[in-house]
């Protein structure tokens, strides 16, 4: 007999174990996929904050003053270094005309501009970052950059907020990482109590089949098949109920949306994210079940 159909054999009977106990097959694979959408969901709510984060553009602007001397040589070569910086997503340059009917409007200081004769407002980039795309040290140190490149005069920034912005987002990666872990180990308790509850169901079959010269290997591979193929199957459940929530809380996320003016998809796992939710579940249904009949081979062959 060949190991090919020595497995094939072995997934069969773990299949046909599972199917002849519906309810509590059941029960274990949503218990499983309960706990493995939670921190995935919490992971899902992350990326999600990380993209609306990532479009506060508005938030994150840098103003460079130039010089009144500033040559339209530098102003170009200035204009090509920043968008070609990482991080930027808009770069905006406004003239010293434009940036005085700015000021006339928004200041009503039409009068005071009157009576000095002339235009005191320097022309200006402002240019637009993700505070995301890297962190807030390196961020102003690229303002720092720019700041001395031939005419600019001055920099005008406020980047204490992305700093705090990253060290929530990096505590809040760090607290469901911490609650993954604690998840999967009670995803292997859980999948080592219910091996373990098969095991005693067919303990006097594995008694006598240690007896007739059965290996630990041919013992152990059904059950390992059991806690492989529930825990596959959680993770698919899993990944389900995580785009079911996406798909309920799209719409009233669409209406708050709406009333900031704006437009904002939330974002699901992709398909590889599925599949390693798929994979990881099956290896933590797999690792459960082992230490269940690890346990108990032990007790047996010892």
């Amino acid at each position: 007999m060949s190991a090919l159909h020595i497995r094939r054999e072995a997934a069969q009977n773990a299949l046909n174990t599972l199917l002849k106990q519906p309810l509590a097959t059941l029960m274990t694979i949503f218990a499983l996929a309960i706990v493995l959408a939670l921190p995935v969901g919490l992971f899902a709510a992350l990326n999600n904050l990380q993209q609306l984060f990532g479009q506060w553009r508005d938030q994150a602007q840098i103003s460079l003053f130039l010089h009144q001397d500033a040559t339209e040589q530098d102003i170009q070569q200035l204009q090509k270094q920043l968008q070609g910086s990482t991080g930027v997503v808009n770069v905006r340059y406004v003239g010293k005309e434009a940036a005085l009917k700015t000021f006339e409007k928004n200041a009503g200081m039409t009068a005071a501009i009157k009576i000095l004769g002339e235009n005191p407002l320097p022309a200006s980039f402002i240019v637009e970052l993700n505070p995301l795309s890297e962190s807030p040290a390196a961020l102003q140190a690229q303002v720092q950059e720019w700041a001395r490149q031939p005419g600019v005069a001055s920099a005008q920034s406020d980047l204490h907020w992305v700093a705090r912005l990253q060290a929530i987002l990096a505590l809040g990666k760090r607290a469901v990482w911490i609650l993954a872990i604690m998840l999967a180990v009670g995803a292997i308790l859980v999948m080592g109590n219910t091996i373990r509850l098969h095991i005693a169901q067919r303990r006097d079959e594995i008694d006598i089949a240690s007896l007739v010269g059965a290996t630990r290997a041919f013992i152990r591979r059904p059950f390992l098949y059991q806690g492989l193929i529930q825990g596959a199957i959680a993770g698919i459940l899993a990944w389900i109920i995580i785009a079911i929530t996406i798909a309920i809380l799209q719409e009233p996320v669409d209406r708050l949306a709406t009333l900031y003016g704006t437009r904002f998809q939330l974002l699901g796992l992709t398909g590889l994210e599925g599949l390693i939710l798929i994979i990881i579940s099956a290896i933590l249904g797999w690792l459960g079940s082992r230490l269940a009949v690890g346990q108990h081979l032990d007790h047996t062959f010892s």
